[in-house]
């Protein structure tokens, strides 16, 4: 399996080259175009508790695309609904990682997911809801993100605070928890930041440059005060 990102910024796509044999799963409605003989389906990733868990508790898509290389080698584009980049990570053996709902592109070679339940604040707070996506074994995931994508390494004994609503993923090594985002509950309301994760290393942290919630708050205005999304562009 062979894979590469084009178009990478606000447009990226992947390119994803599968032999006769292998397979990919990919968020839902990914797939942008293919070779004909590769197959897709509409897959319980997990089986359908694990799916009803990511679903209703995580707010993930409750089927994944499952995309075979039955007949013989092809290429599918792939592509996240938002307007960002995507990136691929390795993930090898004894290695795991977190990714917030609505961040994982695609997961190749034999990547397992499952979720894992946050702590009651960190679910209620950091809008990831109350179960986030969990990966492990080894292969490679992609994540996207709206946005450029951002990796921060944190080194032992550090701390790094990021605002909950860029966080993508971090590396599950790296221990985390809600802390309000200035210094005091005042400060962090009135401007506008809330709350934040800190993160302590050792590990490392992706975000993403620009928040899907404030940039759905910046439009909501504009539909609630003119009437209507065409009112953007009238």
């Amino acid at each position: 399996m062979q894979y590469d990102v084009l178009h990478e910024g606000s447009n990226a796509v992947l390119l994803v080259s599968l032999k006769q044999g292998e397979k990919l799963r990919a968020e839902s409605g990914a797939m942008v175009a293919k070779s004909p003989k590769l197959h897709i389906r509409g897959k319980m990733w997990g089986g359908f508790f694990g799916a009803m868990q990511r679903s209703v508790l995580g707010g993930e898509t409750f089927f994944f695309q499952e995309i075979s290389a039955e007949d013989g080698n092809g290429d599918v584009i792939l592509a996240p609904s938002l307007i960002g980049d995507v990136k691929v990570i390795s993930l090898q053996d004894g290695q795991d990682y977190y990714v917030q709902n609505g961040c994982l592109l695609a997961a190749l070679e034999h990547v397992e997911m499952g979720t894992k339940a946050q702590k009651l604040t960190a679910g209620l707070f950091s809008g990831a809801g109350f179960f986030v996506l969990h990966l492990k074994g080894s292969g490679h995931f992609v994540i996207s993100a709206f946005g450029a994508i951002m990796e921060v390494p944190i080194p032992a004994g550090q701390e790094y605070i990021v605002d909950n609503g860029h966080v993508v993923a971090w590396s599950g090594d790296t221990e985390y928890h809600m802390v309000k985002a200035g210094k005091t509950w005042w400060s962090s309301m009135t401007s506008g930041e809330g709350l934040a994760c800190k993160f302590q290393g050792p590990g490392k942290v992706w975000i993403q440059t620009r928040n899907p919630r404030s940039f759905g708050a910046w439009i909501g205005q504009f539909v609630r005060a003119r009437g209507g999304l065409l009112s953007l562009i009238g």
